[in-house]
């Protein structure tokens, strides 16, 4: 007696004339703009409150916006337990202990 997975897998195959699908051709998107030199950017400034005492780097929750400078520079989020993303290089580099400043946006 076959069971009801093999019996459908079975049926689904009678179905399609036993042919094996084939997946379909994924559609070409169009190319995204890019900018060529920096002049094309916009400047954007952003206003953030920095806590005034520094907390250890096990303290601060993951995803959370830290930084090394108590005047909030090179802002950072903690993505992992021994990892940080730097927002400014848009990069991920090690980060094992030490002291950092609270940033909120």
């Amino acid at each position: 007696m076959n069971t009801i997975n093999s019996n459908l897998s079975t049926d689904s195959q009678q179905q399609n004339n036993d042919k094996p699908r084939t997946r379909r051709q994924r559609k070409a998107l169009p190319s995204l703009p890019s900018t060529t030199s920096a002049t094309e950017m916009v400047d954007v400034e952003y206003r953030c409150k920095v806590d005034t005492t520094p907390i250890t780097w096990e303290q601060l929750p993951l995803y959370s916006m830290f930084s090394l400078s108590p005047d909030g520079s090179f802002p950072q989020v903690k993505i992992s337990k021994s990892r940080r993303f730097e927002l400014r290089s848009a990069n991920s580099f090690p980060c094992g202990s030490g002291r950092c400043y609270r940033v909120m946006f």
